[in-house]
């Protein structure tokens, strides 16, 4: 199993939850988002922001695949 196989294994059997991603510790600030787990090829940020701020939806998850070098947005969807 490739590395984009193994993170959509991962990321099709476990939906990051809103409750779980907030009770982890912030790895890292960006402009919007929090990067709350990084592992080697992946990773997840949660945004802090809202559809009041122009995101698509509130409580916002983007999942990055680390490809050639570049952080490629694998996912994006709202945790419940």
């Amino acid at each position: 199993m490739n590395e984009a196989q193994q993170l959509s294994h991962i990321v099709n059997i476990i939906p990051f939850k809103l409750d779980y991603l907030e009770g982890l510790p912030t790895l890292c600030t960006g402009q919007a988002d929090n990067l709350k787990i990084e592992h080697g090829i992946y990773q997840v940020w949660l945004s802090r922001c809202g559809i009041e701020d122009g995101e698509p939806y509130d409580n916002k998850v983007t999942i990055k695949h680390l490809s050639n070098g570049h952080w490629i947005n694998y996912a994006i969807y709202p945790a419940a």
